[in-house]
């Protein structure tokens, strides 16, 4: 009996590991969030998309999306005419620690940089651009759509 409840229980965990992350990419509406928080406010595992704005030191913004899937954060952005576009990702830290990113912009090639603030669910860093200044990026919850901070 109790190798019957152990083969039923990882069967169930093992269909859980599939179908949590294709339910959580589906547009976000099917099981929004999925997070696993922690005491000072944020989570560092999750499955979720997010809104991501990088503000570069031209002045330009481009906005668009991080898909986050476990400790893993992709994100894409594009600017309002849609010729430019910024993409990357990094791997977030267990203890919250900042961790490097490789931002591949077009016209600009890679960019490289630190996410200061790395969280599942929100986060922000920044990334020297080839003439030597420095562009920010925010993600996620603390991302206001009116104000953009």
């Amino acid at each position: 009996m109790a190798n019957e409840v152990s083969t039923g229980r990882r069967a169930l965990l093992g269909c859980a590991g599939i179908l949590l992350p294709f339910l959580s990419g589906c547009g976000g509406g099917t099981l929004p969030g999925i997070q696993l928080g922690s005491d000072d406010g944020g989570s560092t595992v999750g499955f979720d998309s997010l809104p991501f704005r990088i503000q570069r030191v031209d002045g330009s913004v481009l906005t668009g999306h991080a898909s986050v899937r476990l400790l893993r954060v992709s994100f894409f952005t594009r600017d309002a005419t849609g010729y430019v576009a910024c993409s990357g990702s990094f791997t977030l830290d267990l203890k919250h620690a900042p961790v490097p990113v490789s931002v591949d912009c077009t016209g600009a090639g890679i960019l490289h940089g630190t996410v200061t603030t790395a969280r599942a669910d929100h986060g922000e860093g920044a990334f020297t651009e080839r003439s030597g200044g420095t562009s920010t990026f925010r993600y996620g919850a603390p991302l206001s759509p009116a104000t953009g901070s």
